[in-house]
């Protein structure tokens, strides 16, 4: 998952640095000290830029001891200066220089859960791990992509980083390094721990060695091996399919959080989640992916996230698809399941995805788009869509691009105008119902009529033809509520199946399933019913609902002969002879 840097801005309310294209992007010098044991933290900055205004904001805990603009003290409002805020106008288009020295107490580092580490989180410092996430207000921000260059102070036993080329490093009494990132970037995030250093420095022809490392825990230090070596596999793989890779280096950082962000040259990840045996098979091809898509292309933020969908393709399905055809079966089977979870009413748009903050919004930005780019491939072919994701690749590196953009590399790849396809999956919000309403097969033909309710989608829809003795799989264009087609057949056939592998993103009727937890996890609305009047137990199971499900349980009571409501999702706990009498007791 990549930082969602443009969406803090707004969040923030801080007003854009106005930039045209053909100017330089403004340019952030910063000498950085950082104690995590009293968190005690001193930046000096110097921001070089261009425009008549400069608006950022500062995190309250932060006091500023001097800020001049060309070397003058700039007009500021009281107010403004109290709660953190610097609005200036400035004399001309510039370029102005901004020198800032600032200081103060962090936030400590709390106890989060892996839904609230995707909120929007402070700079933090600990002597087990300090985080300071881009867009949260430590350093001024410029509201628009920029370079920088950062020298960092740590305690001796500390080591940090950010994302960028390290240029200078070494440890004594302090440890101090120095980064340097020069393409733009939307933001800087910081990460410090108590880390040992595990490095492989890899040979690219005609460019310097690609530093690959691993900042983990002493006790986690085993696991470096593995994960430099997959890292560059991965690395490999994906500059073979798209491009060189963009950067420098690459590193995997241990957090104390139970993070899984993905920044330029990064990927920062819980401790706990890097310790499970699956994640170098899975979450770290996707995180190096993240490079190209997310970090080495920025997502048009205001007409949807495409990069996680796209990253979600190419790395978690890819490696299904390589394990065997089943397992991608199983993976898009798992995708629709998720859809059936969705209630119809709360389905929402592509174009309105920006990044994943609860278990609806993940359904439709990485597994609705993921299917999207398979149906794309299935449409086009595996030459043109590899060229496509290239071409997309060449156009926009480091810069920003949206759905329009893919759509244009797609059809400059392929020769086919793809307005239509693009319009129904990344601007509509829902999914196609498909029944196929009527099979016959007469003197070597095969009549079909397949009919989708609502308003129709234009669909090429794969069937399955059950012979005497084979099995044979054709594409029909469907486009209307009802569709006959005609297909030669000089063999009988005996059944037909529509979509039978499930490559088509749709709804299938919920009945075709068996309940499962996840329904009620990502429910709008659930009911939360307690079968045991203990009240620790009662205790311990309403935290547990609190923390499995979306929304806010609705704490439901049955009184006798009352019967459970069907309206919504219901989460029943409690112990396990209880349970039982209960649904004994409602005929269940």
């Amino acid at each position: 998952m990549i930082r969602l840097f443009a969406l803090l801005f707004v969040l923030l309310g801080l007003p854009a640095l106005a930039q045209a294209d053909s100017k330089p992007p403004p340019h952030l010098e910063l000498d950085i000290q950082l104690d995590p044991e009293t968190r005690q933290f001193e930046a000096t900055s110097t921001l070089t830029f261009q425009g008549d205004t400069l608006n950022f904001a500062l995190v309250p805990n932060l006091s500023v001891k001097q800020l001049l603009v060309d070397g003058r003290s700039p007009a500021l409002s009281a107010e403004d200066a109290s709660a953190g805020r610097y609005r200036m106008k400035l004399d001309g288009p510039g370029p102005h220089r901004l020198q800032a020295h600032y200081r103060g107490q962090l936030s400590p580092l709390p106890d989060l859960d892996h839904r609230e580490v995707l909120g929007r989180l402070p700079p933090m410092a600990d002597v087990r791990g300090s985080y300071l996430p881009a867009g949260s207000g430590w350093y001024p921000d410029p509201g628009v992509p920029f370079s920088y260059r950062l020298r960092l102070e740590l305690p001796a036993g500390q080591k940090g980083l950010v994302p960028g080329t390290l240029v200078h490093e070494e440890a004594g009494p302090a440890y101090r390094a120095e980064f340097d990132f020069p393409h733009p970037i939307e933001g800087i995030d910081l990460m410090a721990g108590p880390y040992s250093v595990a490095e492989r420095l890899v040979d690219r022809p005609a460019e310097p060695a690609l530093r690959i490392r691993t900042y983990f825990y002493p006790d986690m230090a085993d696991l470096s091996d593995g994960y430099l070596a997959d890292s560059t596999r991965y690395i490999t793989r994906y500059s073979r399919q798209i491009g060189p890779y963009p950067f420098d280096s690459f590193s995997v950082v241990a957090s104390p959080l139970p993070t899984g962000f993905g920044m330029p040259s990064l990927t920062y990840l819980g401790r706990d989640v890097l310790r499970l045996p699956f994640i170098r098979a899975t979450s770290l091809g996707h995180e190096v992916l993240h490079n190209w898509w997310g970090n080495g292309v920025w997502p048009d933020w205001e007409s949807g996230n495409w990069s996680e969908g796209l990253t979600t393709f190419m790395a978690d399905y890819a490696y299904q698809e390589e394990q065997s055809a089943e397992a991608a079966q199983i993976a898009r089977l798992g995708w629709l399941r998720d859809l059936a979870a969705v209630p119809e009413a709360e389905d929402t748009p592509l174009a309105a995805f920006t990044a994943r903050h609860h278990g609806l919004s993940s359904i439709v930005g990485y597994n609705k788009s993921a299917m999207l780019f398979l149906m794309l491939r299935d449409t086009l072919g595996e030459e043109a869509f590899e060229k496509g994701l290239r071409l997309f690749w060449q156009r926009h590196r480091f810069r920003r691009a949206g759905w329009v953009d893919l759509q244009r590399a797609f059809t400059n790849a392929s020769g086919r105008d793809l307005a239509a396809f693009f319009r129904q999956w990344v601007e509509r919000a829902g999914a196609p119902r498909l029944r196929l309403a009527e099979a016959f097969w007469s003197d070597g033909h095969l009549g079909l009529a397949v009919e989708q309710n609502g308003a129709p989608y234009s669909l090429k829809v794969p069937l399955r033809l059950i012979l005497a003795d084979r099995q044979a799989v054709r594409w029909v264009d469907v486009n209307g509520p009802r569709s006959r087609i005609a297909l030669p057949a000089p063999d009988r056939v005996s059944a037909v199946d529509l979509d039978p592998d499930y490559r088509l993103w749709r709804r299938l009727d919920p009945a075709y399933f068996p309940p499962i937890l996840r329904e009620v996890f990502v429910a709008p609305r659930a009911g939360l019913l307690l079968a045991d009047a203990d009240p620790e137990l009662r205790g311990a199971a309403t935290a547990l609902a609190e923390r499995l499900l979306d929304s806010e349980p609705e704490a439901l009571t049955l009184d006798d002969g009352k019967s459970l409501p069907g309206q919504w999702p219901l989460l029943l706990i409690g112990r396990t002879e209880r349970v039982d009498s209960l649904l004994a007791r409602l005929g269940l």
